[in-house]
């Protein structure tokens, strides 16, 4: 249930985020409303805001600034997920970690790849 002083705390979080991450922090309806759906038979909830963060510094800048308000965040990779994964049903944050897409380390003796949580098999060669 969300209270006013949860309420505030979320308005609070967005926009500390928003004073560095400028316009790549969303609170537009059709952006929250694709990143709280994934591939699930649930309805889905969107978030209150969409950060798409570049590197691991925004990262924890955010999740910094969340746990001080207590503000969920929810990751959100390719929205490819079956068990419901990004939904929420609280609100809070959702970062978009599509915009790190690096390969980090290759061991084809293993035959697996290292890389950030927005790599898709495309980014991989695949």
């Amino acid at each position: 249930m969300l209270t006013r002083d949860r309420a505030n705390s979320t308005i609070t979080t967005i926009a500390e985020i928003r004073e560095f991450l400028g316009d790549r922090l969303s609170t537009a309806t059709s952006v929250r409303e694709q990143h709280g759906k994934d591939q699930t038979w649930a309805a889905g909830a969107p978030p209150d805001a969409v950060a798409f963060v570049r590197d691991t510094l925004e990262v924890q800048k955010i999740v910094t600034i969340c746990a001080r308000h207590q503000t969920p965040v929810i990751a959100y990779g390719t929205g490819t997920s079956l068990e419901g994964n990004v939904n929420a049903p609280e609100g809070g944050l959702c970062m978009d970690l599509m915009g790190r897409n690096e390969i980090l380390e290759v061991n084809a003796g293993d035959l697996d790849v290292t890389g950030q949580p927005g790599v898709t098999l495309v980014n991989a060669g695949g």
